[in-house]
């Protein structure tokens, strides 16, 4: 097994975002049992994913870089943007006004 990181040695890379995107999801896990909020480190361990397994020779494992929930989030972020946020903001405006 040893021989098989020195030949790949970016899959090591890879491993450790798998590791970031792991800790991740139990952090997401954990702020929605707890009161408190503890942010992660989002997009860093799809990111390791992605660049570990397209410089190896195992290309398709690349996908694995979809574990991280952050992609998802990006994804809506950039779709919806501040809609959902803006119109809260504008009936509290709204609410404001009316006293």
């Amino acid at each position: 097994m040893g021989s098989f990181f020195t030949k790949n040695p970016t899959v090591i890379l890879a491993l450790i975002g798998l590791l970031l995107s792991v800790l991740n999801i139990v952090n997401l896990i954990k702020n929605r049992k707890e009161d408190h909020y503890v942010s992660g480190i989002p997009l860093f361990g799809g990111l390791f994913i992605l660049i570990g397994f397209l410089l190896s020779h195992h290309k398709i494992w690349a996908l694995l870089c979809f574990t991280d929930y952050s992609w998802v989030m990006l994804l809506f972020s950039l779709i919806f943007g501040g809609k959902f946020n803006q119109k809260k903001e504008d009936n509290n405006e709204n609410e404001d006004s009316k006293r």
